[in-house]
C-alpha cells in the first residue's frame, strides 16, 4: 500500500510516496486515488542490513538506597537543591534538557541531601546517580 507523506526537513517540505513493506498487499502496487503533481523523486540510499546493539539500561538501586538517578541522558539546565538541604519526597530536585524538552527530576525520597553529583550545564547519560538522598 503506498502512501503520500509531507515531510519537513531543516525548514524544506517535500511531498514523498512511499510504500508500505509491513502491508500483507505490499507485492502489488496500488496506484494513489489522486494524481501526485510537483514530487521530484531523488535516489535514496538504503543499507541491505543494519543492525544494532543495545545495551541494557542499568539496574536501579534497591528501594529506600537514596540515589537519585537520572531517567535520561540529556545537559543538567539547573540544579534546585544543595548538599544539606531538608527535601520531602516529590520535590525538584534538578532539570534535565534533552531534545529541547525541559525534565524535572523530583525527588524519590524524602531526607537530607547528602551529596549531589552534577552541575548545571553537565552532560549526564540515563541511570547516572544524580544526588543522595539519607
Amino acid at each position: 500500500m503506498q502512501k503520500q507523506l509531507r515531510i519537513t526537513i531543516e525548514g524544506k517540505t517535500y511531498n514523498v510516496l512511499v510504500e508500505d513493506l509491513s502491508a500483507p498487499d505490499h507485492l502489488s502496487a496500488q496506484p494513489l486515488s489522486r494524481p501526485v503533481t510537483g514530487v521530484v523523486a531523488a535516489p535514496v540510499a538504503v543499507a541491505p542490513s543494519v543492525t544494532a546493539s543495545v545495551t541494557p539500561p542499568k539496574a536501579a538501586p534497591a528501594a529506600g538506597s537514596g540515589e537519585e538517578i537520572s531517567p535520561l541522558g540529556g545537559v543538567v539546565e539547573a540544579v534546585n537543591v544543595s548538599v544539606g538541604q531538608e527535601i520531602k519526597a516529590g520535590d525538584r530536585l534538578l532539570v534535565i534538557e534533552s531534545m529541547k524538552m525541559k525534565t524535572p527530576i523530583h525527588a524519590q525520597n524524602s531526607g537530607t541531601v547528602k551529596s549531589i553529583t552534577v552541575k548545571a550545564g553537565d552532560t549526564v547519560e540515563a541511570g547516572r546517580v544524580l544526588a543522595t538522598v539519607g
